[in-house]
């Protein structure tokens, strides 16, 4: 998804704990895999969350963001 960064003004927005920061490196190594070599360097993680109903959220360099699931998908 694509944001210009004014949805994020109210979202509520939690600190990822140990397990969800391997969860999501683990996750974004594989995401950032599946793309050629262009988009590749527009996908560091610039901001990262736990949303409301426990889902892992980045935003990327790129502005745009992702949940990065528990089965390893995202979204």
């Amino acid at each position: 998804m694509y944001c210009d960064g004014k949805e994020f003004e109210n979202m509520k927005k939690r600190p990822l704990n140990e397990e969800q920061l391997e969860h999501m490196k683990n996750v974004h190594e594989h995401h950032v895999a599946c793309n050629g070599t262009e988009r590749q360097k527009n996908m560091a993680i610039i901001d990262s969350w736990v949303d409301e109903y426990g889902n892992v959220c980045v935003r990327l360099a790129n502005n745009e963001w992702y949940h990065y699931y528990s089965n390893g998908t995202w979204g």
